[in-house]
């Protein structure tokens, strides 16, 4: 009963977490820095980096000695000689036993740059973390401010739809007075379905907007997961300049200096193979020997005597230590370690030319990116102003619609100008804030 009510009170309290959480608008920040954590992607490399630390332990590790504990256990069955006393027996068993270990003491200084590539294979992990965030940045900005746009034309929308319908009421009265043909009540009812249409469509945007804005933060569906507003300003600050620190600073660039120093110990290890392997070897071992159905038992010529030979005996009298140093010279391998040699260098060369090219790349990115905000900021100050006269010139044909001096094709006309212009004004705005938005996110801003 306890476990059952202990149960009941968890559950309760997830759910009302769980309300609480989804009651909360979100910014703009807020979502960026839960995603930078929470991400299925950013999550994944951060596994893959966990990985390249255990393999950073095993580079580590080639410094340290090995160590073996070998055991055997055999049966003889049939005719067999016993060694130790001379006699043949039938049946014995024998156990043998051996402790060895080995120590690499040179290989071309191998095993370091190893190491020193694992480290290095660590750090891009992370980088690359750091550059799934950057363009998760980049993505929900962009998911975060289509959310804003699609919600702000399902508002325009529904103010099409309240036009509509205040029109349709008024000369659907004019008609039942016969102040009018039934073709405009007609016209103003299919106009009235027609923003209704559009409004549903607007509505169903908004909640798919915020589906995929919900997974790419990496949280479970909200029902009412909202975002804050954001205020966009006419003009922002682009007073920046791109520098070689600017670049230098930039995940894909540090990725690629990264993988230049990779090649660079691959040219090591590869030359590591012309010198020769020392290694010194260690080894302990003893065995035992027994003959089934017969008392461990030999005889001493010197004391003429039969002492016994039991288990711990023969091991301490059979033991045997082994030490030993090897060296290995590399005379001729089939050409591999040249040409493995003459690929490294190869493959260095190529990283070489990929980080040039990554670099003016990302220049021309970052240029690109600027030209954009100053298009975009071009184009939102003409929308606004066509929104604006078109607002104004909407405003006295509806005044003339109402006084009946204008027909209705006139009306309708300027009313779908009016929703044209708003909707591409408000597309402006936020192409407008996502073009800055990109040129910040590359000056880390």
């Amino acid at each position: 009963m306890k476990n059952i009510l202990k149960y009941l009170i968890f559950s309760f309290l997830i759910i009302v977490s769980n309300n609480l959480h989804s009651q909360k608008k979100w910014t703009l920040e807020e979502c960026i820095s839960y995603a930078k954590e929470n991400n299925v992607e950013v999550i994944k490399q951060k596994i893959r980096t966990e990985i390249l630390v255990s393999d950073t332990k095993i580079s580590k590790g080639n410094f340290l000695p090995d160590a073996n504990f070998n055991a055997s256990q055999n049966l003889s069955l049939g005719n067999s000689f016993n060694v130790s006393t001379n006699v043949g027996q039938r049946e014995s068993s024998s156990n043998s036993f051996s402790l060895s270990s080995s120590l690499n003491i040179f290989n071309g200084f191998s095993d370091k740059y190893k190491l020193q590539k694992s480290k290095l294979e660590e750090s891009k992990s992370e980088i690359k973390i750091e550059k799934i965030r950057f363009d998760l940045a980049l993505n929900i900005t962009n998911k975060f401010l289509q959310v804003l746009f699609n919600k702000e034309i399902f508002l325009v929308t529904k103010q099409q739809v309240d036009i509509s319908k205040q029109n349709y009421d008024r000369l659907k009265k004019l008609y039942e007075k016969a102040l009018i043909g039934k073709r405009e009540v007609l016209e103003i009812e299919s106009t009235l379905s027609s923003d209704q249409k559009e409004k549903n469509i607007a509505k169903n945007n908004v909640q798919n907007s915020l589906i995929e804005l919900q997974e790419l933060l990496g949280i479970k569906q909200f029902i009412n997961f909202d975002i804050e507003e954001i205020k966009i300003k006419n003009s922002l600050n682009k007073d920046i300049k791109l520098t070689e620190d600017v670049l230098n600073r930039n995940p894909e660039i540090v990725s690629s200096k990264i993988n230049l120093e990779l090649r660079k110990k691959d040219i090591k290890i590869s030359k590591a193979s012309f010198y020769p392997r020392i290694n010194l070897n260690y080894s302990y071992s003893s065995n035992y020997f027994h003959i089934l159905g017969q008392e461990d038992l030999v005889f001493n010529q010197e004391t003429n005597q039969t002492e016994p030979n039991g288990f711990w005996v023969q091991l301490n009298n059979n033991r045997t230590h082994y030490i030993g140093l090897s060296a290995v010279f590399p005379i001729f391998n089939r050409f591999s370690t040249i040409e493995n040699n003459k690929k490294a260098k190869e493959e260095l060369k190529i990283s070489e030319i990929d980080l040039k090219n990554k670099r003016q790349v990302l220049r021309n990115k970052i240029k690109i990116a600027y030209n954009d905000v100053n298009t975009a900021e071009s184009n939102l100050k003409a929308a606004k102003i066509a929104f604006n006269t078109q607002k104004q010139a909407f405003d006295i044909v509806q005044k003339q619609y109402l006084l009946g001096n204008i027909n209705n094709y006139e009306f309708l006309e300027s009313k779908t100008k009016l929703t044209r212009n708003n909707s591409e004004y408000i597309k402006a705005k936020y192409e407008y804030f996502f073009k800055w938005k990109i040129l910040d996110f590359y000056f880390f801003k």
